[in-house]
């Protein structure tokens, strides 16, 4: 898989936890990437060594949350989920 972070400097286990710990989120094995987050109405979102987390994952973690932005990019860079 070549690096185990995104391209801004996230480990990519991480995200696939916290992920995993939203409800109705799902992450699959996918053929390009070597994850895919689904949930019900939205598109899929890929997650890779090439994925830049701000650009691509915190808007599909709004959409699929109602969450602020700047909480999940926060987040995410520390690794667990903060609700403050």
């Amino acid at each position: 898989m070549g690096s185990k972070k995104t391209i801004d400097g996230i480990r990519i286990s991480k995200i696939v936890r916290m992920l995993l710990d939203l409800e109705g989120v799902q992450i699959r094995k996918g053929t390009n990437h070597p994850f895919v987050a689904k949930r019900k109405g939205l598109r899929s979102c890929p997650i890779a060594s090439s994925t830049h987390a701000k650009k691509m994952l915190v808007p599909w973690i709004v959409d699929a949350t109602g969450y602020e932005s700047n909480l999940v990019y926060s987040s995410l860079r520390a690794g667990s989920w903060t609700y403050t």
